[in-house]
């Protein structure tokens, strides 16, 4: 074993003697096993799917792929898991042209079997549908799970979901008795949504599912009464492309996301609450999601406490998050 193996190989272990409070009682079967530079790896993030695992390599890290595929070999032995896949990200998308590795959507995984096209995982008392080989995400963000623990223990009976995504942050919202609206442009992704509800045994009214622009569909509930809500979820992406055709506007969260937190505030109940993310890394700095907030409100709003990150985010500055009543 070479310095650098040996080196991945104790932070490795290191990190998974943290981590023994994460997924001691096995309530929690998806969360993070490495994250960058807080466990002395930078730009190399590991996360933990059941029995697979994912293996995301940044740019930025400057990585051999013959180092990425020992890394990938000693995590299979290390950790007993079936299957190790990697996914590689670069700082700029755009210069891909559209195109994906192939190894995104490849079944076979960098060390290990091959595994079935969608695995289910456990997080407290909610179960989630992730594809391993499906493009650069899985289908659910770690970081937030104790957000969607706390959002659904406040017991808010109408809530807002938007950029929906498989609407993770609706099946313990649902679960708890909230009626949850879904927005979304990808029909795809609200289907995943519908079956992630389908999982938990939800009842289809328990959520409504708009394929929507985010902002087409804030300009529809303010022109209708009925539609109000006790919470509304932003958690956007950084960036996404526009369809001029369907009359969805290119979104950028840097130029846009003052925007988005005005018009949220339109179909806001008294009393209601705006959960904030970002994981732009601009945004997620230390207090620039707040500070963004206050001047799109042009006052400070109440704050309300969230929970800490989960134990298994070690590094901060790269996901923000923010609960207010404005």
């Amino acid at each position: 074993m070479d310095f650098a193996a040996a080196r991945f190989a104790d932070s490795l272990g290191a990190a998974g003697r943290r981590r023994t409070t994460v997924s001691a009682d096995g309530s929690v079967t998806s969360y993070r096993l490495l994250d960058g530079s807080g466990d002395g790896v930078p730009g190399v993030y590991l996360d933990r799917y059941g029995p697979a695992a994912v293996l995301n390599v940044h740019e930025d890290a400057r990585l051999s792929q013959s180092w990425v595929t020992g890394a990938a070999r000693l995590t299979l032995e290390q950790l007993g898991l079936e299957a190790v896949y990697v996914k590689a990200f670069v700082r700029d998308r755009s210069r891909l042209g559209g195109r994906e590795p192939e190894e995104l959507r490849a079944a076979d995984p960098r060390a290990g079997r091959a595994q079935p096209e969608s695995l289910v995982v456990r997080e407290y008392g909610s179960r989630f549908e992730v594809r391993l080989y499906d493009g650069l995400s899985t289908g659910l963000f770690l970081d937030h799970r104790e957000h969607r623990r706390a959002l659904a223990r406040r017991g808010l009976p109408r809530v807002l979901n938007l950029f929906a995504y498989t609407c993770a942050f609706a099946v313990p919202l649902a679960a708890a008795g909230a009626r949850v609206t879904n927005v979304d442009v990808s029909a795809r992704y609200l289907e995943w949504g519908k079956r992630n509800l389908a999982l938990n045994g939800l009842e289809p009214a328990a959520a409504r599912f708009f394929r929507m622009d985010a902002f087409a569909y804030l300009a529809y509930a303010e022109r209708h009464p009925g539609e109000r809500f006790d919470l509304v979820i932003l958690d956007p992406p950084t960036f996404a492309v526009g369809d001029r055709r369907r009359g969805v506007k290119p979104w950028k969260a840097l130029a846009d996301y003052p925007a988005l937190v005005q018009a949220a505030l339109r179909v806001l109940a008294p009393g209601g609450s705006v959960f904030a993310a970002s994981n732009t890394r601009e945004l997620a700095a230390a207090g620039v999601l707040a500070r963004l907030v206050t001047e799109a409100l042009g006052y400070a709003p109440a704050w309300q406490t969230l929970p800490p990150w989960p134990a298994d985010v070690s590094e901060s500055g790269r996901v923000a998050a923010v609960l207010f009543v404005p």
